[in-house]
């Protein structure tokens, strides 16, 4: 029962109508029209054409013929010893040719070299045959018997089909088993060409198949094999696809684990504020106390509130959601506007920002984004600058780009860790915890703010060992 029921699916998979099928018959399809093709234009070209078995047609003309010789007695005028005129016996027989035993035309025509061969076909054979040449059909013999000797009759008439009678030929001259080899071996080189297009993409398949499953290492190169072609181009992008879709959901995967352990601290937090609250009023103890607690909760739902709104922008930027319109401004009036605000928050902190002289650029693009994005890697700065040390912010022309560089004073980044900066609550070490502040997401909405603007952001380590992060953005033209 079980084998039948896999015959059953392997007979239904091989008569569905897939790509297989398809290429092979179209490939089959071709090598017979091909072959026709070959016939037609060698049928249009050729002079001659070899000797086939007679029709019925022709057959029976030839019957009519002997028919009508034996009725005028034209052999009978031969043997009489009378003159026979080629031409004299009527129209009909103008193209007839009668050949006697020693091998001669009884009227004294020319007689083609064909008309020999068709009387040795006869004798090899014991049948009748045509063969064309120049558009003409010679056909025969038909043995007439007069007086005890027998003659060979021949007919002579304009082919009309001589691309049938060519096809005719084809197949008479080779036997059904020849046929059948050539079909067989047709079959064989077609089928393999067939499949040998058609196996890259089963491969791929396979590929998509375990990706589908859950298999986010599968990769179309193991399947494929080694090939040079432009499968292998495919599978490369594939596997490109592969790859960037397993970073995309394993990034996923650690922002959501990230997300859970972000929130969980202010929530605890805010549970042992409203614990310690909740005691403090039922034991009756002093105001003040409750107040403190119920002014930690707050403070921390803030925090929340801040984490939360950084985490739908980062999702909007991901999505490639755009609010706004797209404009053309003088960056130097963006830094001036944010760095002015900074400066405030700095001054607080004993700290300063500086601008420092830069050439005039202006760029059109999302000008709250990269607003944004520069006041986030800013406000990183002032958090891990020193005290009495300041920030500096720069506009490097550099053709047909510019720069805008961020530099603090701070202790740096190891090397291996200047490139993850920019992913979702990524704290390197520790002169930048969380004790430093902010919710871990500044740097990744300063990425994405800039690559939606179509630049670049890079983080090195400066010449004084503080952090220096260039923002690459491609310049539109110089402001007047």
């Amino acid at each position: 029962m079980a084998l039948a029921i896999s015959m059953f699916h392997t007979i239904r998979k091989l008569a569905k109508p897939n790509l297989f099928w398809k290429i092979f018959l179209w490939f089959w399809l071709a090598t017979l029209l091909t072959l026709i093709s070959v016939i037609f234009l060698y049928s249009m070209t050729s002079k001659d054409t070899r000797l086939v078995p007679i029709t019925a047609k022709e057959s029976e003309q030839l019957r009519q013929t002997a028919i009508t010789i034996q009725l005028r007695h034209v052999i009978e005028e031969y043997q009489n010893g009378l003159p026979i005129q080629p031409n004299g016996t009527g129209k009909e027989l103008d193209n007839t040719f009668i050949i006697n035993n020693q091998g001669y035309e009884i009227s004294g025509k020319v007689v083609p070299e064909v008309i020999y061969q068709l009387s040795a076909f006869y004798k090899q054979r014991n049948r009748a045959a045509t063969v064309t040449i120049n558009n003409y059909s010679y056909s025969g013999p038909e043995i007439v018997f007069s007086r005890g000797q027998y003659y060979l009759l021949f007919i002579k008439q304009k082919s009309q089909q001589h691309f049938s009678t060519l096809v005719s030929e084809f197949f008479h001259s080779i036997s059904i088993w020849q046929i059948l080899a050539a079909l067989g071996i047709s079959f064989l080189v077609c089928f393999a060409l067939a499949w040998y297009l058609t196996r890259p993409i089963h491969q791929l398949q396979k590929a998509t198949k375990a990706i589908a499953k859950g298999d986010l290492q599968a990769r179309a190169k193991d399947f494929i094999g080694k090939r040079a072609d432009e499968f292998h181009d495919l599978a490369e992008d594939f596997d490109l696809m592969a790859d960037r879709i397993n970073r995309i959901i394993m990034s996923q995967k650690r922002l959501l684990s990230d997300v859970s352990h972000e929130l969980r601290s202010p929530l605890t937090r805010m549970q042992i504020a409203a614990s310690l609250a909740q005691k403090n009023s039922q034991a009756g103890s002093d105001p003040s106390n409750c107040s403190h607690h119920i002014e930690r909760i707050e403070v921390e739902v803030e925090r929340l509130d801040e984490l939360i709104g950084e985490l739908l922008q980062v999702a909007a930027l991901e999505r490639g959601q755009q609010h706004q319109q797209v404009d053309t401004f003088v960056v130097n009036d963006l830094l001036d506007v944010i760095i002015s605000d900074a400066q405030f928050e700095a001054a607080a902190n004993a700290k300063e920002v500086i601008f420092v002289d830069s050439p005039m650029i202006q760029f059109k693009g999302y000008y709250n984004l990269l607003a944004r994005s520069v006041e986030n890697v800013i406000r990183n700065a002032i958090r891990h600058t020193p005290e009495d040390t300041k920030v500096t912010v720069a506009i490097m022309d550099a053709g047909p780009h510019f720069s805008i560089i961020i530099e603090d004073e701070g202790q740096g980044i190891d090397e291996s860790h200047l490139d993850k900066i920019f992913e979702p609550f990524y704290r390197p070490t520790e002169a930048r915890e969380r004790s430093s502040g902010g919710t871990g997401l500044g740097l990744t909405i300063a990425k994405r703010g800039v690559e939606v603007n179509g630049g670049t952001i890079k983080a090195t380590n400066g010449s004084n060992g503080g952090l220096l992060v260039t923002i690459t953005l491609k310049k539109n033209r110089k402001a007047s």
